[in-house]
């Protein structure tokens, strides 16, 4: 793993300096719970000043994390802090409105790649063929002899959800989630109750009117044998994106023009086994949306500025090529 060493040697003569770990928009528990693991980790060393920032919102998913952080996490924070550390974010837009003032050392802990605008790292430590962030933070872990029940459980939670219950799992994710519950006593129950959503009535409200929107505003397109779901709504659009796989489709692409433009998009594990790859097609989007887009083979979501009819349409006309090519 590239970066791992000097990660090690700056750290080891960084105690007097101060943190501040950031996570992306509407960060998730890949995200916020490699940043609570590691503030764990820095706390454990004697490194008195750190903070945990997210940009924008915190996700249902990862609510309940909050309780496990041993520092502030807060919305938006001004960056004052010495050092810099990025979990699970490719790109500075996945960071707005969060502005990195220069002269600050920046550190990337990632499992994506940006190809068009990577943000600038004096240390990065990024592994795409892991299935998460947590994972590679497990592996830093080990490496700087770090072990504590805590920051497992939030980096089980990471793993958990990134890999949707595993679904996307391979056999490293298997031996890293192996190796903390062989260490700790950690059911994998209380990993699955730590990330389910956290609502109240006003939430499921919101949640159920996204849902008839998104179905009002359904637009299907049948491509041979296959039915690709197209919809737009304010807020959710992930959960919509399942709600139509639920349906019957075979590929779900659903957008949001609040407060920029947002795209997710989900497709069958059939599609994804023949090699459709949702986050490399994400990437193109970022480029037309004025933004960033990247995620996993099966579940992939893009964040801009603009031209959201733009992006839909070439996720369309990408999803089309692959299917062309398939058959």
């Amino acid at each position: 793993m590239k970066g791992k060493i000097k990660l090690k040697r700056f750290l080891e003569r960084s105690k007097d300096k101060s943190f501040l770990l950031l996570c992306h928009h509407n960060a998730d528990p890949d995200s916020l719970g490699s940043a609570i693991a590691f503030a764990l980790y820095l706390k454990s060393t004697g490194v008195e000043r750190v903070r945990i920032g997210v940009a924008q919102s915190v996700s249902s998913y990862a609510k309940r994390l909050l309780t496990l952080s041993p520092v502030p996490v807060e919305k938006d924070p001004p960056v004052e802090e010495d050092v810099v550390m990025i979990f699970d974010t490719s790109s500075l837009e996945q960071l707005e409105p969060i502005e990195l003032p220069k002269g600050k050392t920046v550190i990337v802990i990632d499992h994506h790649v940006e190809k068009e605008k990577p943000i600038r790292a004096d240390i990065a430590v990024v592994d795409s063929t892991r299935t998460s962030t947590a994972e590679i933070v497990w592996e830093l872990f080990k490496y700087l002899d770090f072990y504590d029940e805590t920051a497992a459980k939030a980096l089980l939670a990471g793993i958990v959800t990134d890999t949707a219950n595993f679904r996307f799992a391979n056999v490293r994710t298997f031996r890293a989630v192996s190796e903390m519950l062989e260490r700790f006593p950690i059911q994998l129950g209380e990993i699955y109750q730590m990330v389910a959503p956290v609502s109240d009535e006003n939430i499921d409200q919101a949640k159920r009117m996204a849902m008839l929107k998104a179905c009002q505003r359904l637009e299907i397109k049948k491509f041979r044998k296959y039915v690709i779901a197209v919809s737009r709504v304010s807020a959710y659009e992930s959960l919509a994106c399942k709600m139509f796989l639920n349906l019957g489709a075979d590929i779900a692409v659903v957008g949001s023009e609040k407060k920029g433009v947002r795209i997710s998009a989900r497709a069958k594990e059939s599609l994804v086994r023949k090699g459709l790859h949702l986050g490399k097609i994400m990437e193109k989007v970022g480029g037309v949306i004025d933004g960033s887009g990247g995620g996993h083979a099966g579940a992939a979501g893009a964040n801009g500025k603009k031209n959201l009819d733009e992006g839909i349409k070439l996720i369309l006309r990408e999803i089309e090529r692959f299917l062309k090519e398939v058959d």
